[in-house]
């Protein structure tokens, strides 16, 4: 019997594991992430891996894995990321945990500049995030320095403005 290949399959927010068989198409692959993390809405998604030219690319489904020039590790290193972005967010996007990933590799492709975010926007998006996860803003709850531990802005954006950490905290909440 054929060796299992180990594979790792990098989320916005997890880390998985598992063991393939030289057998195992893309499809077979996706299928057992999406099941996993319990993803539903799986057509807005894909899997990612690092070729042996070192570009970024999409595992094709219809194949195996192992026929896909997929870099030979041990083990293989996949991500789980959006490869298609809906028009309306609000309507198709239904289950939390899609909303979830969308939301953090957005955020993300933001904070690295991977994709190019103007500075009023950036400041803006920053402040629905740390109300969606602070909830409104109290000067009695939310004291200054209380945003130290969370990356919030592009460093671009950072630079841009002479402002202290204190001073962002001010204009984000």
């Amino acid at each position: 019997m054929p060796k299992p290949v180990n594979v790792r399959v990098t989320t916005m927010d997890a880390e998985l594991e598992f063991a393939i068989q030289a057998s195992t198409t893309g499809k077979q692959l996706f299928d057992q992430v999406v099941k996993t993390i319990g993803l539903r809405e799986i057509w807005f998604f894909g899997l990612q891996y690092t070729d042996n030219k070192g570009y970024i690319t999409w595992l094709k489904l219809n194949k195996k894995v192992l026929s896909q020039d997929v870099k030979k590790e041990n083990p293989l290193l996949f991500k789980f990321r959006a490869k298609f972005y809906p028009e309306d967010v609000a309507e198709e996007l239904i289950q939390e945990i899609t909303q979830r990933l969308f939301y953090l590799q957005v955020k993300s492709v933001i904070l690295t500049d991977e994709i190019y975010c103007p500075p009023e926007t950036s400041v803006l998006l920053a402040s629905y995030a740390v109300q969606a996860k602070y909830g409104n803003y109290s000067p009695e709850i939310h004291k200054p320095g209380c945003l130290a531990n969370d990356r919030l802005l592009p460093q671009r954006v950072m630079d841009q403005h002479k402002l202290t950490k204190e001073q962002w905290d001010e204009r984000i909440t």
